[in-house]
């Protein structure tokens, strides 16, 4: 049983000082007997299996809400599994539902674990914070923080999860590290998919695109749209899309997105840049804060978030292991058979590894 514990182009796509690098507890290649990259859902035939059993899947799930800070409604979906090895919380990025994230907790569940998902608030199924219901906004960064320990606590934690993980995209990843630092008790371990510790601010230094934003922010209530930013328009140009060389999953999110406008979420606001860049500042410098066992995956062409910070954090973070995909996108997860499916592959083992510790 488990204890209860642009202005900035790229940003608007979003989805400290390390010590020495140190060896990782846990080798995710050495791990004997779990799956391989052929473990996994393939883009072969993708299409018809999406619809014949992993939309179906999905719509087997449990929906519900939950009241998050200042009473924000949440979204979340459970998809649970019989004597399941441990339960994953699943955090996805800016812009993203976790409806996007149906073909990986159909892999997840084959692997033998639950998944518990959470809609940040003001995306996705969850409840918007403003009337223009495609403005990226949020008060307090740390906002995201507290709605996921509030989530762990009233909806996951009273299953009795034999082990506890997380599996978290991008800025979601950025909620995951604030998270393990204010609560290290919570999560038995952590997979980062491409986590947001800093942004790339386009052909502004970063120094320059912080001043701007920040005085943007607070000469108003920072709900206008940062430059740069509008409501949502429908994606149509795959081949210099900056997410992934998936041209199946792209297409199959982008129509996903046509079909349920009410996932649709536009640009960002002022007030979520100030708190994004404020909390990516504090993200990097929490490593030597998160005692958890953490495997961060990085994307080798990622465009979107930096990876020196990636790497600063790993090296100080005590139990931290990085694994670069060269050539993969932003989003790894929704990547290329090649690059997803070993990611996948190294998560599972690297939770297997914990779930079978007593």
């Amino acid at each position: 049983m488990r204890r209860a514990p642009s202005l900035l182009v790229p940003l608007l796509l979003l989805a400290g000082c390390g010590k020495a690098v140190k060896e990782a507890p846990v080798n995710v290649s050495e791990v004997a007997g779990g799956p391989t990259a052929a473990s996994f859902s393939s883009e072969l035939g993708l299409e018809a299996r999406d619809v014949d059993a992993i939309q179906p899947q999905y719509g087997a799930g449990e929906d519900g809400t939950l009241a998050g800070v200042d009473g924000v409604q949440l979204h979340y979906h459970v998809q649970r599994v019989q004597d399941a090895k441990g339960a994953v919380v699943l955090l996805p990025g800016r812009t993203e539902a976790v409806a996007k994230y149906a073909e990986v907790m159909f892999d997840l569940n084959a692997q033998g674990y639950s998944v518990y998902a959470l809609d940040h608030r003001g995306q996705g199924e969850s409840e918007r914070m403003l009337p223009n219901r495609f403005k990226g906004y949020v008060k307090h960064f740390d906002d995201y923080v507290t709605d996921l320990q509030s989530f762990v606590t009233t909806v996951v934690l009273p299953e009795q999860p034999a082990k506890l993980f997380l599996l978290a995209h991008s800025m979601g990843g950025a909620v995951s590290v604030l998270h393990a630092a204010k609560h290290p008790g919570t999560f038995d371990a952590l997979a980062l998919s491409a986590p947001m510790l800093d942004i790339s601010t386009g052909a502004f230094p970063a120094p320059v695109a912080s001043a701007i934003s920040l005085t943007s922010c607070g000469g108003s209530d920072g709900t206008d749209y940062a430059v740069g930013s509008g409501d949502y328009k429908t994606e149509t140009d795959f081949e210099n899309n900056t997410v992934t060389r998936s041209a199946t999953r792209w297409a199959l999110k982008v129509q996903q997105l046509e079909d349920n406008p009410r996932l649709q979420l536009g640009g960002v606001t002022y007030r979520f840049v100030c708190e994004s860049l404020r909390a990516c500042n504090r993200a990097q410098q929490s490593g030597a804060q998160n005692p958890v066992p953490t495997l961060l995956l990085q994307a080798g062409a990622d465009t979107i978030v930096l990876p020196q910070a990636q790497a600063k954090y790993c090296a100080e973070a005590p139990g931290c292991q990085l694994s670069r995909f060269d050539g993969a996108k932003h989003e790894i997860l929704m990547e290329a058979d090649a690059a997803r499916n070993e990611a996948l592959a190294q998560v599972v083992r690297f939770f297997n590894h914990f779930a079978a510790e007593n």
